[in-house]
This record gives structure tokens, C-alpha cells and sequence, in this order.
């Protein structure tokens, strides 16, 4: 039988897999798929498991795509508001520290 990491929805009580597993199965998959002499039935079922793991791995990155562009927001309005002094940001650029937001 095929070990699936991709447990699907409808099973609730597994452990959600983590994305590098996922993204691990998968390259392992293409790897498969790509030099081995498969027979068709083994062909398409790492195909579908592949498509899967695509769609999983996909959900994940838009989910930390969202979170985010959330903090980004988070942050810039944090930093709107009018207690803020404009000296902390520039005492912290002149310093030479690397500021992501």
C-alpha cells in the first residue's frame, strides 16, 4: 500500500502533517515518477497523491500568505498611530539595523 502523508479532511483525529513533510512526500513523488519504471496503476495513483499534496501545500502557503499580510497590517497601523515617535524608527535605521516592516 502507498504511505500517504496527506491525510484528507474527512479523517478528523490525525495529526496534520507539517508543510516541509508534505513538500518532502512530494518531491519524493517527482522523484519516483521521473526515474523509475512504474506501472501505469502506480503511475496514477502517485499522480493523484502528488495533485493532493499540491493542493495541501498550496493551502498552506496562501494561509502564511494571509497571516502575513495581517501582521504587516498590524504593524503599519501600530506604527501610524499618533503616539508614536517617528525618532524610534530612524534611531533604529541609523544604527544600521535591517527593519523588515
Amino acid at each position: 500500500m502507498i504511505r500517504r502523508l496527506f491525510a484528507p479532511a474527512s479523517e478528523p483525529g490525525l495529526p496534520t502533517p507539517k508543510f516541509e513533510e508534505l513538500l518532502a512526500r512530494l518531491e519524493q513523488i517527482v522523484s519516483d515518477m521521473e526515474t523509475s519504471e512504474l506501472p501505469l496503476e502506480k503511475l496514477l495513483a502517485n499522480y493523484e497523491e502528488g495533485m493532493r499534496l499540491v493542493k495541501a501545500c498550496g493551502d498552506r502557503l496562501a494561509d502564511a500568505e494571509q497571516k502575513v499580510e495581517i501582521l504587516s497590517r498590524a504593524l503599519s497601523a501600530e506604527s501610524d498611530k499618533p503616539g508614536t515617535a517617528p525618532e524610534e524608527n530612524k534611531s533604529a535605521e541609523s544604527k544600521g539595523d535591517i527593519r523588515l516592516f
